[in-house]
């Protein structure tokens, strides 16, 4: 179990096969300079905000002890370096730009005055003990098992505790404590762009709304107010077509009449939106049919891949950040080779004697698809989509052969969809190959 320690900053190493870093084991020095020349603007970032509050304490670094009595930070390289530029910014000459420098050596002045002497961090025992809470970490959501970010409307409402929210989160919250805004439908709105349209006197005015002391009260009934309010959340325009207030003012004129409120209660005299009753009977609606969003890169974010090589990682990363509309070549050619490192790590630790990582990529595809259907990781319909692809005659399914004509055939161009196609079908195959 990691045990709670306390470490001197002096004593504290970065850890030289981070992921940030693409060159590993290049030394402790080159280390924090290649970090902070990666990251920039958010070191001097990082470090003024531990020079205002202090060392996160609800991220403590997790370390390794070293026969030398220093510690590996296994997660927290950021912090580590921020913490070394605050107490020797002169190692980061030329790792970061003259400005960047110039802020943090004012920074460093400050921080020596009262210089951290201690890290509380938690030791492991090495990085596989760690390995799986640095991955839920770094992984996105993870279907709610990773850190689950706020929405627009959880940050709002943090940022005003005490206050008041933005007044279009009182006409969210107005529509959702009344029943007409589920919270499926909430999770699903552009709130930039109804922000902006509530944020628009002539927008208000139509909808039967006024804004007071920063309340939003009602002019009208409350249940007609709340169908325009739905009308507008159900046709939200691109917030492109809103920019300017000319365009607002447009989409204010153009409000079908119906939705037009006309007041029946006189200005400064209206309740408060976020005091309306939430027990009037809400008005009934149209069950609406949203299309699935979009999916933009390659390999989706509900994927799990546990990856332990670093350039495969590296790849897999590139390929769940890269919009496939937008780069098609370039991650047609990631995918090509994300797939044959991939067999090459999988030959390599089950050391599989019926082919080697010399072998073609069709026959890699098929020895390493025949040893997962044998260890009851896939399934033999699934193993049998894999063996299709990896056949010189394959017609409809993802072909090896047109995996690689997208690197070696300058007249192949990659559809999006084609490549959508591919990692859909291969998918069960990368995930068990992964486990």
């Amino acid at each position: 179990m990691p045990e709670s320690i306390q470490v001197k900053p002096a004593d504290l190493l970065i850890d030289e096969v981070n992921p940030r870093l693409a060159e590993p084991n290049a030394g402790q020095r080159e280390a924090q300079r290649t970090l902070a020349k990666n990251q920039g603007k958010k070191i001097l970032m990082l470090a003024k905000h531990i020079l205002q509050h202090g060392l996160n304490p609800l991220e403590v670094p997790a370390v390794s002890r070293q026969a030398d009595g220093r510690y590996i930070v296994l997660e927290g390289n950021r912090r580590l370096v921020a913490l070394k530029a605050l107490d020797n910014p002169e190692t980061l000459i030329d790792a970061v730009t003259p400005r960047i420098l110039s802020e943090i050596r004012k920074l460093s002045k400050k921080y020596q005055e009262a210089p951290i002497d201690f890290v509380d961090c938690i030791e492991v025992k090495d990085r596989d003990e760690i390995e799986p809470w640095i991955r839920l970490k770094h992984s996105g959501e993870n279907q709610g098992a990773g850190v689950v970010r706020w929405g627009p409307d959880e940050a709002d409402r943090f940022f005003n505790r005490g206050g008041l929210v933005k007044p279009h989160t009182q006409a969210l919250d107005f529509l959702s404590k009344r029943g007409d805004l589920t919270a499926e439908a909430r999770a699903s709105l552009n709130t930039t762009t109804f922000e902006r349209l509530i944020d628009t006197p002539e927008v208000r005015e139509r909808l039967g709304l006024e804004l007071r002391d920063r309340r939003l009260h009602l002019l009208a009934d409350a249940g007609r107010v709340a169908g325009s309010l739905m009308y507008v959340l159900e046709n939200l325009p691109p917030v492109t077509k809103l920019h300017t207030k000319d365009q607002r003012v447009k989409f204010a004129d153009d409000l079908p009449k119906k939705f037009i409120i006309r007041p029946t209660i006189q200005s400064g005299s209206g309740i408060a939106l976020m005091d309306a009753d939430p027990n009037a009977s809400p008005i009934p609606r149209k069950k609406v049919h949203r299309r699935p969003r979009q999916r933009l890169a390659l390999i989706p974010s509900d994927c799990i891949l546990n990856i332990r090589d670093n350039r495969t990682q590296a790849i897999e990363d590139e390929l769940r950040r890269l919009r496939v509309e937008r780069h098609p070549n370039a991650v047609s050619v990631l995918l090509r080779v994300f797939i044959e490192l991939s067999m090459d790590c999988y030959i390599t630790k089950w050391s599989l004697t019926t082919v080697d990582v010399h072998a073609n990529l069709s026959k890699k595809l098929q020895k390493v698809a025949d040893d997962l259907v044998k260890r009851n990781e896939l399934t033999a319909h699934q193993g049998r989509a894999v063996n299709r692809a990896a056949s010189a005659d394959s017609f409809l399914a993802p072909s090896v052969l047109l995996l690689h004509a997208y690197v070696h055939n300058h007249g192949v161009f990659p559809a999006p969809g084609d490549l959508f196609a591919h990692w859909n079908t291969l998918q069960p195959f990368m995930t068990a190959l992964w486990k």
